[in-house]
């Protein structure tokens, strides 16, 4: 298949800039899911990168037993709601979805109903994944397009094996088994949909602590509602974290051993400038 690097010449296009008479409603309406007793963290990054990542408008799903934690803890901009059964949350208004930061292993079936009947864009990562992992064919029948976005670990969870396969095998395996598009992080992170693989050029191993997918994750979902394929989303959002972390150990005084997922959030600006620039 066609093996490309993404650098920001070859990504550019895909992000213009707004008009100038651009409204909130033009960007998209997102739909995160996220956040468990414990996990109420991860459900706040995940809306701190989908706000960042340009999002017009961003939902937050909670369950009820930590909602007043992550009312009170989430960014102001951001619209906290809790829920108990997942067929109602597919009857929201949403443009693009994504699921699992912090969320626990409960109610496996309803997750993977959702998963496979929402016709909307997905993103699927964190404890989605571990569910998903049981019962992986889910992904030959889903509605709409989806993005599935594991570490090393979880993609071994999925089936594949760093010990016996390259990294870059792994993903066009997994690719060619099902019709959906893989973002498999790690040193050299590999955006992969079927005949076609990518390789992102940025980031640094500062970026190898709890929280950096989560807000990877929100960036993600407010690219795909900015109708973004998945594919590009995926470059584009793995391209932009790992630059905002360049920036944040080189401009903003992080060491690496120090970087933290806030200071990604902080630096996603810089980043998505550095994207934007037109080459002189």
């Amino acid at each position: 298949g066609e093996e490309t690097v993404a650098t920001a010449d070859s990504l550019r296009h895909l992000l213009p800039r707004r008009d100038f008479g651009a409204y909130k409603n033009q960007f998209g309406r997102i739909g995160l899911i996220a956040g468990s007793r414990g996990f109420s963290g991860a459900a706040s990054l995940c809306a701190g990168g989908a706000l960042r990542g340009g999002a017009g408008l961003v939902h937050l799903y909670v369950p009820e037993e930590i909602y007043p934690v992550v009312a009170t803890a989430a960014p102001p901009e951001v619209m906290v709601a809790h829920f108990k059964f997942y067929a109602k949350l597919a009857e929201e208004p949403i443009d693009a979805w994504a699921i699992g930061p912090g969320l626990g292993q409960k109610h496996a079936a309803q997750v993977m109903r959702f998963l496979r009947d929402c016709e909307k864009p997905m993103v699927i990562d964190a404890d989605a994944l571990n569910l998903l992992s049981r019962r992986t064919e889910v992904l030959k029948d889903c509605r709409g397009p989806r993005l599935l976005t594991p570490h090393p670990g979880e993609m071994k969870r999925l089936g594949g094996d760093e010990t016996k396969q390259t990294r870059a095998e792994i993903a066009r395996s997994f690719t060619s088994k099902f019709p959906v598009t893989l973002l498999f992080k790690g040193s050299r992170t590999i955006v992969a949909e079927a005949g076609r693989l990518s390789y992102n050029t940025t980031g640094n191993p500062g970026m190898a602590t709890g929280g950096m997918g989560d807000i990877l994750t929100g960036v993600l979902a407010a690219l795909l509602g900015q109708k973004l394929s998945a594919f590009d989303a995926a470059r584009v959002g793995a391209w932009t974290c790992g630059r905002a972390a360049e920036i944040a150990r080189f401009h903003g005084g992080a060491s690496e051993q120090s970087l933290l997922p806030e200071d990604i959030l902080r630096h996603l600006g810089a980043a998505v400038n550095d994207l934007q620039k037109v080459a002189s």
